[in-house]
């Protein structure tokens, strides 16, 4: 990929841009960007598409964000939807929304109220996540600390479905998983595990005779 020299990009209303290194993009309205992009600060109120790979700085969308490439940002707050076709790696992600990942995703900080769709590999550092739309699926996540919850004021439980959940500190509520792996684990209401391996401490929460809980120390 080769770099233009540094610019910014304005945008208001609709339109298709070109890709390649830009200072600032701001975006109110919709519309795509055709190629490759850098940014050091991109601001998106909108529906916009990159049609390629993104490396940004700062990044704040409210709307939607799609990204056919891969997405690498430090930092990312999201108030609506974000889509990224290949892999996704940023140290920080604040969103209220639903996160559709169709690679791997690694991130070192992740606070999401919402939902999200991970077919492949999800690292995280520190994960806190309350189920607030839609059915959530990830197919493994390792992590430290990782805590997923489902709780509203209108009193709705969403679901997240994992193969393998993986860490130091897990607290999982409303949650179906073949293996739950790490140090120490809580298990909340409305939770299915097959299997959960520990190594100090586990702590079952829920009273329901449904679920099937194979404890193996390790």
């Amino acid at each position: 990929m080769s770099k233009e020299k540094s610019k910014n990009l304005k945008v208001i209303g609709e339109g298709s841009y070109p890709g390649g290194d830009y200072e600032k993009i701001k975006v109110i309205g919709k519309g795509e960007i055709s190629d490759d992009v850098w940014s050091k600060e991109t601001k998106i109120i909108g529906d916009y598409h990159i049609k390629g790979n993104a490396q940004m700085g700062q990044v704040h969308v409210t709307g939607a964000l799609s990204v056919d490439g891969e997405l690498i940002c430090n930092r990312i707050k999201v108030i609506g939807e974000l889509n990224v076709s290949k892999s996704m790696k940023t140290n920080m992600l604040d969103m209220r929304g639903f996160l559709n990942g169709a690679g791997d995703v690694e991130l070192e900080i992740m606070n999401l109220k919402g939902g999200l769709n991970i077919p492949g590999l999800f690292n995280v550092g520190d994960l806190q996540v309350n189920l607030l739309v839609a059915p959530s699926k990830v197919r493994e996540i390792g992590g430290e600390k990782i805590i997923i919850k489902s709780r509203s004021f209108l009193k709705q439980s969403y679901t997240l479905e994992a193969e393998v959940i993986e860490g130091d500190n897990i607290y999982l509520e409303h949650t179906t998983a073949k293996i739950v792996r790490g140090n120490d684990i809580t298990i909340g209401p409305c939770c299915y595990i097959e299997k959960v391996e520990y190594r100090s401490t586990f702590t079952n929460k829920e009273k329901n005779s449904k679920n099937i809980i194979k404890v193996n120390r390790i």
